[in-house]
């Protein structure tokens, strides 16, 4: 049997754990035209649950078109995707063939290129775009969903949001002006940086502020998660006693994704039924297949910065600032500690949430553990 876990990406169907309040929110605030902010940390599947939502609703006769600002290297790419997933959208007017390339085009201001594979067009746009020209195709993206409003949901996802800075300074503040202006369509903007994202939503001077609901996810339930893998081994046809099941959650959580890695290992390395030498050695096998690339990462940080990640690797700590803290990572005024901290904060080395600073991988915390 195929392994019935995964991880490192987006997950869809049975793969899909928990969050079934969250799900049921966002797909009703979809469907209803309701503007959403969805906040999360890095990898507690805030993507999944955006796929899942839509999958939802596009199968309810929705028109969903979703976009990612993370790695868009400029105006004329995030323009070029904007225009792409309009035209492919489900439910959408268009039918992806050449027929309906000249009608599309005659609403779009700015004209890309088109070349065909098949019948399957793709658009480009020049790379020396103007701010005006994609302010133009994202205004044009958002006229023709507010027109299918009319017939049936419409929804615009924008996920990783805190990144259309790097993009553009005036997006933030234009799809505000959009969203007023289309009441109809439903606006869902997500972000894994929840200080860039206060800045951009969330804070009273924000550009988006008071116009959506905050949705802000938290750790699935350990004992959700304990179900879940139980009933993903029995897919598999193997056997996962409960109580090691929560042994890897305890072992990985909180982040779905890294209890998703131990499953994983957990179940490649087991025989019909999982037995705790099984979880004990994808412990092994997880920490050691990324141990390579912790040394190099460890070894790139600084001094000071090495210290305060082992001792958060030994001792997870709510007041790091605190004299105890800092004496044990020799540290001596709260600002020095301040600088080793924020940038292994910012690399997503320690991740503060639930108010506790710890080391964000509970597997290179383990390899930390284990260094001299």
């Amino acid at each position: 049997m195929p392994n019935p876990y995964h991880y490192g990406s987006p997950v869809t169907g049975d793969q899909f754990a928990g969050r079934h309040t969250e799900q049921r929110a966002l797909t009703d605030r979809m469907r209803d035209g309701i503007n959403v902010v969805v906040v999360s940390p890095r990898r507690y599947g805030k993507t999944s649950l955006l796929n899942r939502a839509a999958e939802r609703v596009e199968g309810a006769g929705a028109v969903v078109v979703s976009v990612t600002a993370m790695g868009v290297a400029d105006m004329a790419s995030f323009a070029t995707q904007m225009l792409a997933q309009v035209y492919r959208a489900k439910g959408g007017k268009w039918h992806r063939t050449k027929q309906a390339v000249p009608e599309f085009l005659k609403r779009i201001r700015v004209t890309p290129t088109v070349t065909f594979d098949g019948d399957h067009p793709t658009f480009s746009l020049t790379p020396s775009m103007t701010p005006a020209d994609l302010h133009s195709v994202v205004s044009d993206v958002y006229e023709l969903l507010a027109e299918l409003s009319e017939r049936k949901p419409a929804v615009l996802v924008v996920d990783e949001f805190q990144d259309v800075l790097g993009i553009g300074a005036h997006l933030p503040a234009l799809f505000k002006s959009l969203a007023d202006r289309h009441p109809t369509v439903s606006l869902v903007v997500a972000g894994s940086k929840r200080h860039v994202m206060q800045q951009l939503v969330l804070d009273e001077a924000a550009p988006l502020y008071g116009m959506s609901t905050t949705l802000a996810l938290s750790a699935i339930p350990a004992e959700e998660m304990s179900d879940f893998l139980v009933r993903r081994a029995i897919a598999g046809e193997k056997e996962l006693p409960v109580a090691l099941a929560d042994r890897i959650v305890e072992m990985a959580g909180p982040v779905p994704n890294d209890i998703q890695y131990l499953a994983y290992e957990v179940y490649g390395t087991a025989g019909q039924t999982i037995t705790a030498r099984d979880v004990d050695t994808g412990m092994r096998l997880a920490v050691e297949h990324e141990s390579d690339f912790n040394a190099w990462r460890f070894d790139a940080l600084a001094a000071g910065q090495r210290r305060v990640l082992k001792q958060l690797a030994d001792l997870p700590t709510a007041q790091p600032y605190s004299d105890d803290f800092r004496q044990a990572v020799h540290v001596r005024s709260p600002g020095s500690l301040r600088n080793a901290l924020n940038p292994l904060v910012e690399q997503d080395l320690v991740s503060p949430a639930g108010g506790t600073y710890r080391v964000t991988s509970p597997y290179f915390a383990a390899w930390l553990r284990a260094r001299p």
